[in-house]
């Protein structure tokens, strides 16, 4: 993971420098050349390339703290540069601000589980009722859920929300965020903010989890149809066994090693879904703070943005290794 971080932090500094201008381009007009240049050194634009490229690579990797009788044994790390627009450390104004992380991942973990629970059973039953209706009408959703983009489907879903269901503050859903503000400080234990949460959520389930669960479907009855018309499932059949137990002990679990393996890069596609999801809703995730940042080329925060990004793909790489090798015995003397 090391060397390949480093050189996603290579090219998200490159992709950097290759933007017109930078955050201090748009107080052209108002501050002037001297005053554009005064922010520049603040900011240490007007460095070389290479030396704002090191001397972020020295923060995040650590530097030693000048500060006691013994600096080089007080090292700083971690530091990903300032942000620009909110004056916070990187870090801070992209994950912490607002609760970003938390929110970005209890919706991310709670769209997989549904999703999973969801598409499993409804790609297992269309590959076991073959060219049924059932098999066409989960075809035809499936299709229909690749084809609309994301951002058409939120602008869908609020549409019918608010002139549909006439929905809004007064009928105890706020459009645009994740959950009410009189249940901000609440206790997860109360039953109410649950209840206030899952009722904002299921929007965002269904625009972040449409386009994954319409893939998972086809993926699921493609692998199964293929393990089904393997020997061994023909030869458990041959020996007896029920139907019930030829499909769920024998083909369901080699059938699933295939989804497994590409969790992966399951994971990186929930949070590509989500920058589109908060755009449009509004919700305070990681991904808005992304967004945000891009449109005030808030350099740091977009980079640290990318490196998070990168790790998300690399651990969910990782897991998916380590759940493929306890789901086949046969994978771990490979």
């Amino acid at each position: 993971m090391v060397p390949a971080l480093l050189l996603v932090s290579i090219f998200a500094f490159g992709i950097m420098q290759l933007q017109t201008g930078d955050y201090t381009t748009r107080f052209a007009l108002t501050l002037g050349p001297q005053g554009v240049a005064a922010l520049k050194e603040k900011y240490g634009l007007d460095q070389p390339v290479y030396v704002q490229y090191f001397k972020w690579i020295y923060g995040i990797i650590g530097r030693p703290r000048v500060d006691g009788e013994f600096p080089f044994l007080h090292v700083e790390a971690m530091d990903f540069g300032i942000s620009f627009q909110t004056q916070q450390p990187a870090i801070e104004a992209l994950f912490l601000s607002a609760n970003r992380l938390q929110w970005t991942l209890l919706i991310v973990v709670l769209t997989m589980i549904f999703t999973w629970l969801i598409a499993i059973p409804i790609g297992i039953y269309s590959a076991t009722h073959k060219y049924s209706v059932g098999d066409h009408v989960t075809t035809f959703l499936g299709f229909l859920g690749l084809s609309i983009p994301n951002f058409f489907l939120a602008l869908i879903v609020l549409w019918f929300l608010v002139v549909v269901m006439k929905v809004g503050p007064n009928f105890g859903l706020t459009i645009g965020g994740i959950i009410d503000a009189k249940y901000a400080n609440a206790s997860w234990l109360d039953p109410q903010k649950w209840l206030n949460f899952l009722w904002h959520y299921w929007p965002v389930l269904l625009v972040v989890g449409a386009a994954n669960m319409a893939q998972l479907i086809r993926y699921m009855r493609g692998s199964l149809l293929d393990v089904l018309a393997q020997p061994y499932v023909q030869t458990a059949r041959a020996k007896g066994l029920t139907e019930h137990v030829v499909i769920w002990k024998h083909a369901v679990r080699n059938a699933l090693n295939p989804l497994i393996s590409i969790l992966g890069f399951w994971i990186p596609f929930l949070f590509e879904g989500m920058v589109v999801a908060a755009v449009v809703m509004g919700l305070p995730v990681v991904e808005y703070g992304y967004w945000t940042a891009i449109n005030f080329e808030d350099q740091y925060v977009v980079m640290s943005g990318l490196l998070f990004f990168a790790f998300v793909l690399f651990v969910g790489n990782l897991v998916s290794d380590i759940l493929l090798m306890l789901s086949d015995p046969k994978i771990r003397y490979e």
